[in-house]
């Protein structure tokens, strides 16, 4: 015959609750989803942050290009790239500007 499950305590805002087995398993349950949905949401977090490094160093690059050479930049962007690839191009058909890699 198997042992009846025990029913588990904890306190909770200085109150002790009795939890059942399955509420205590539905409990931690719920704990680990919590804290995969924090580690996705700091993630998320750390994307936009490098986003926008990378979009004020675009900004950067694009406010620096004199007016004379943005007729020689156009149409030697390629289409659908992304930013990582857009800052590339931009360096790469400026001349003297020397091809440094973008912390990320």
């Amino acid at each position: 015959m198997p042992k009846p499950a025990k029913h588990r305590t904890m306190t909770l805002d200085g109150v002790v609750v009795v939890l059942t087995p399955e509420q205590h398993a539905a409990l931690e349950s719920a704990r680990r989803q919590l804290g995969g949905a924090q580690a996705q949401v700091a993630r998320m977090r750390s994307d936009l942050q490098r986003g926008r490094r990378l979009l004020v160093e675009a900004e950067r690059i694009l406010a620096g290009i004199p007016a004379d050479q943005l007729a020689r930049l156009d149409g030697r962007l390629g289409p659908g790239r992304g930013l990582t690839g857009l800052l590339a191009d931009i360096r790469a058909a400026l001349p003297g500007t020397p091809d440094t890699p973008t912390r990320t």
